[in-house]
Formats: structure tokens, sequence, C-alpha cells
């Protein structure tokens, strides 16, 4: 650190001390080798971080992030890299106004209902990546395919719960003639049938179905039977 001629760190020690703090959580949250985290280490990636990051960047919502995208210890490209995809996306979020507020004068009924199982769908699968009770590791894409085709979903069947849990409008209505197309629907079963979340969305299907399809209930029973 003593070759750096200009060390910011020693300009804003609360700020570096923080991102300092912060890897070291990271450090906790991967695996890492025996080299990796070392005070050398660890004052040399803060002094990196704290030229193109504020001190609200290292969050905890950051750090879930981070650790998510990371089984390993990242170099400091990768580090960068996440950060900085994290960083974007809550700038864009409080420049359109849309992230949730600790205290809210929203006017907005709360959901409920289907619109509420599917938030608890899209929850579920944050909380375990997306990874099945019956999988080990996947890959990174493999764990955002999933999540990206389950937002597809829940914008469409669900605008409500897709403008909740992304704070953009959904645009689009919901198309409940879907749930009337047997050979759509068998389709749209039998993959979810291959999602780690599938009991839940047996569980809305049949719901669905139910309600605006009921002549179609046989094709849930056979791939989501009542007893499985």
């Amino acid at each position: 650190m003593n070759e750096i001629s200009d060390v910011r760190s020693t300009q804003a020690p609360d700020h570096a001390q923080h991102i300092v703090a912060w890897l070291r959580k990271l450090g906790v949250l991967v695996r890492r080798n025996a080299e990796d985290c070392g005070p050398e280490q660890m004052a040399l990636y803060a002094e990196m971080l704290i030229r193109d990051f504020p001190r609200a960047a290292f969050s905890n919502a950051a750090l879930h992030y981070v650790a998510e995208g990371c089984e390993w210890w990242p170099p400091f490209a990768t580090l960068r890299k996440l950060l900085d995809e994290h960083w974007r996306a809550f700038q864009r979020g409080r420049r359109d106004s849309r992230l949730p507020q600790i205290t809210s004068n929203d006017s907005k009924k709360p959901l409920d209902g289907t619109d509420l199982q599917w938030r608890r769908y899209f929850d579920r699968g944050e909380m375990q990546n997306w990874v099945g009770a019956d999988e080990g590791a996947i890959d990174r894409s493999v764990s955002q395919f999933r999540r990206e085709r389950a937002l597809g979903l829940i914008r469409q069947q669900s605008p409500r719960a897709f403008e909740d849990i992304t704070r953009n409008p959904a645009v689009e209505a919901p198309n409940n003639d879907t749930w009337g197309d047997p050979v759509g629907l068998r389709r749209s079963l039998n993959e979810a049938n291959r999602s780690p979340l599938r009991a839940v969305f047996g569980q809305i299907a049949r719901s669905a179905v139910g309600r605006y399809a009921p002549e179609n209930m046989a094709i849930v029973d056979e791939i989501f039977p009542k007893n499985g």
C-alpha cells in the first residue's frame, strides 16, 4: 500500500473501514483459500473499491447479491462487476421511485388471494436460489433462466404480484384463457413439474384452473395428483 501515491482510503478512513468490514462478512459467506482475506488483500481491495463506489453500495442487499454469485472468494474484477450490477440496479430503482420504503403512504391494497400465492412462489424461489431440494449446485445461468421464466409467468398471470416484486409496471393484462387451452396447459404444467417449486405451482394451477377452466382439472390431477 505504501507504493500507491494516491491513497484514497486515508482520505476517508470511515468509508474504508466500512468496506473492509463488508469484505470480511463476504469472506464468511463464501469458500476461500488460506491466502484469501488477509489484511493486505483486504486493504488493497478497499483501496480500489473506494474509488468506484459510495458507502451506500456496501449494503447487506449487495452482500447477498455478491455472495449468491460467488461460490469462492472472488478476484477483484469479478467482485467489482457484481457490485456494479447491484449498485446500478439500486440507482435505477431509486431514480424511478420504485424501491420499497421502510415507511410508506402507498394506498395500494396489500396482495391477497392468488396474487399473494404468486408472490410467495417467487419469494421461495429466491430463498432457494431456484435450486430444487434434490439438486446439488447448479450453474448461475440456470438459476437466472428459472428466475426470468418465473417472472414471465407471474407477469402474465398476476400483474399485481409482478409489480410488487419488480416495482415495474406489468403492462400485460392477465390472460386467463391459457388455462382453458388443454394443449398449452399440459405443456406449461409439464414444464412446471420439472421446477424446484413444482408443489407450489401445482397449488396455483389447481386454483386457477378450478376458477377459469374447470373442464381441464383432469389434466392438473394427472400431472399434479392431489395425493402427490
